[in-house]
């Protein structure tokens, strides 16, 4: 729910919009959906048939494992990261909660993409209004990441310090209550080098 000063909780009924703003394509090969998911603004896009995914859902693909050291091969990684770069927030959380779900959970390469699944699903609640919920998503996800970074500070091709870092920054004004815009001050998710071909 969004809220306004002395209105109380207002239906949330605007779409996710992406700041202008460079970021690389990290596996240009899938396009981007053609709407950001907010739930009760758009259809669900697995469960609805208008939905961006629908086909796709229907679709019981078993995931195979992956070795995290060859991150540059994975394309739910990968595509999740463009997808988060791009304001495509609930999407990216579905693209690694796939990488994620045939990973060791206490793996390091786990903690990361859980830490980035709950940063994501913060930045949804920022879009909502809910301070209680970025707040709680928020402390999690980066208590993950710094866990994941503690024991190897290069996972995934990401910098797992310095992104805790950024989102730290980029989350304070939770601390006191507020909520951060949702723009171009969402850090972006870099990558070391080059995806494999």
């Amino acid at each position: 729910m969004l809220f306004s000063e002395g209105a109380g909780p207002m239906p949330l009924t605007t779409e996710i919009r992406a700041p202008r703003r460079t970021v690389p394509r990290y596996f240009p090969a899938f396009d981007f959906p053609g709407y950001r998911f907010v739930a009760g603004v758009n259809p669900h896009p697995l469960r609805d048939p208008r939905g961006h995914s629908y086909e796709s859902g229907k679709r019981d693909e078993k995931r195979g494992k992956w070795s995290p050291d060859r991150w540059r091969q994975s394309p739910e990684w990968l595509y999740g990261v463009d997808l988060f770069n791009a304001f495509y927030f609930w999407e990216a959380h579905e693209s690694w909660k796939a990488a994620w779900s045939v990973l060791p959970r206490e793996s390091a390469p786990a903690l990361l993409l859980q830490g980035l699944i709950q940063i994501a699903a913060a930045l949804i609640k920022i879009h909502a209004g809910s301070l209680d919920g970025a707040g709680k998503l928020s402390a999690r996800g980066l208590e993950k990441l710094r866990k994941a970074g503690a024991s190897a500070p290069l996972l995934l091709g990401l910098d797992a310090q310095q992104t805790a870092r950024d989102f730290e920054r980029y989350f304070r004004p939770l601390n006191e209550r507020a909520l951060p815009p949702l723009d171009a001050s969402v850090p972006i998710l870099w990558l070391s080098g080059e995806p494999d071909a």
